[in-house]
């Protein structure tokens, strides 16, 4: 019982002694907080604006010195580097203005608090600092206009390795990293040193673009390059064969670049050599024709398919040649069908049977004028109209001009005669609509000329423009 009482006696006197402890500690913290609080009139102590200490001043006076610096130093620039390039770049060439009363503002309110609050927040402001930033405009289209100065003269684009060719000696070029100015940060940065009172060379950020194909990746393209081009190869098609040597054969070859890492058939001068190899192995299909008899019956002239040659097949046919050992190199020519457009089939099927009607007029007027009708006749001939289908002669012929080898020849613009080119082509118009007045088609759009023309029946002649 007596040790109970005891023990209790000890807990009371313990408690007393931290509360007395606590109400001590609380008493020194509101004493060491009014003492350090200072007026809260004043920025705190150790806050700095754009690098310049401004503690203990007054808001007005801080801004009064900071706004004095940034005018001495609107028209003093920023040295901005990236490797060895630099630039110069002043605050008033961008229209850069910082905000100093809103600097100040952030800076007064490092100290704000009630009362030992606010000397709690000094202290620790004193002691590790706050520097603020200013806030900042800029005319954009100026920043963007030495953005883009900027990269015109730092971007370079990675270079991929790559294979090329000295003679018939293939070569590996070894790839290279790129680089590019990072437009969004750099014109952070650009504002932020313009906007600050500090004179010191700045880095701009730049992005490292890597290569991703390295020149030990095409060591195997490397070497099937070589067998590529060591010796000839034979191309065959039934019973004819064709040799091409490694000259030919380097021509062919598209090598590895930009990032390909492979050996192909392709590229311009084998699109031209396929071109001209297409000529020799194929030949044309020929579409059914119509030809009529003295008693005007049509007989049907048949059609006949043609080849032409297989390219994407012919390039794989090659590639496996020129990549096969010495006794094995040959590749075949792949050709397939070409069929016509109007088969036999087709032509039988429009039930053309008979000729229903035609029309002829007699030259006249110049040699460019007679030659301006040869040509609208040429295009038109061979021209078939599916039953049910529209036939326009302007359409069918095309522009008449003098890249397409029409002439100036006298033509009718209102009521006089005026040289234009292609004159003459109404005189063709006016025997098409005449054979198909005849026939008894169905014509959509006529139109007369502005002119009487003796030549041709009243009423039945035919102009186009």
């Amino acid at each position: 019982m007596l040790n109970a009482r005891r023990r209790r006696a000890r807990s009371r006197l313990l408690w007393q002694v931290v509360a007395a402890a606590v109400a001590v500690a609380l008493a020194l913290a509101a004493v060491f907080g009014a003492v350090f609080a200072g007026s809260p009139s004043k920025i705190p102590a150790g806050v700095t604006i754009a690098g310049v200490s401004v503690g203990g001043m007054t808001p007005s006076a801080a801004q009064q010195l900071l706004e004095r610096r940034a005018a001495a130093l609107e028209n003093v620039p920023v040295t901005f580097f990236s490797g060895s390039r630099r630039w110069k770049v002043t605050p008033h060439r961008l229209g850069v203005e910082a905000d100093w009363a809103a600097a100040v503002d952030a800076a007064r309110r490092q100290g704000e608090g009630l009362g030992p609050l606010r000397g709690f927040q000094r202290v620790r402001v004193r002691v590790f600092g706050a520097d603020i930033a200013p806030p900042a405009q800029v005319y954009e289209p100026a920043l963007e206009y030495q953005l883009g100065q900027i990269a015109r003269e730092l971007d370079q684009p990675n270079r991929e390795a790559a294979i090329v060719l000295n003679g018939l000696k293939p070569v590996l070029v070894e790839g290279q990293a790129g680089r590019k100015v990072n437009r969004e940060r750099a014109a952070a940065t650009i504002v932020g040193a313009l906007a600050s009172l500090s004179r010191a060379e700045t880095p701009l950020p730049v992005d490292v673009e890597r290569v991703t194909v390295t020149a030990e990746d095409l060591e195997p393209v490397l070497a099937q390059t070589r067998r590529a081009l060591s010796a000839p190869i034979r191309l065959e098609l039934g019973k004819t064969w064709w040799r091409l040597r490694p000259q030919r054969i380097a021509e062919l070859l598209a090598l590895p670049r930009d990032g390909s890492r492979k050996l192909s058939i392709a590229g311009r001068r084998a699109e031209a050599w396929f071109e001209r190899f297409g000529r020799r192995v194929g030949r044309p299909p020929a579409d059914a024709g119509f030809r009529s008899t003295s008693g005007g019956r049509i007989v049907i002239t048949p059609s006949s398919e043609g080849i032409k040659l297989d390219v994407p097949a012919t390039s794989r046919e090659i590639l496996a040649a020129v990549l096969a050992p010495p006794a094995r190199r040959i590749g075949d020519v792949v050709v397939a069908k070409h069929s016509p457009a109007l088969t036999t089939e087709k032509a039988r099927a429009l039930g053309i049977t008979r000729v229903l009607a035609s029309y002829s007029t007699f030259y006249s007027g110049t040699a460019d004028r007679t030659k301006n009708l040869q040509l609208a006749v040429k295009l038109l001939d061979g021209t078939l109209v599916a039953p049910g289908g529209t036939f326009s002669l302007n359409e069918a012929v095309g522009p008449r001009t003098l890249e397409r080898g029409f002439r100036p020849a006298p033509v009718i613009i209102g009521n006089e005669y005026e040289e234009g080119v292609g004159g003459g082509v109404s005189q063709v118009a006016t025997t098409v609509f005449n054979a198909a007045w005849e026939a008894g088609v169905k014509v959509v759009e006529r139109n007369p000329h502005s002119l009487y023309i003796s030549r041709y029946q009243l009423g039945r002649d035919a102009t186009v423009n």
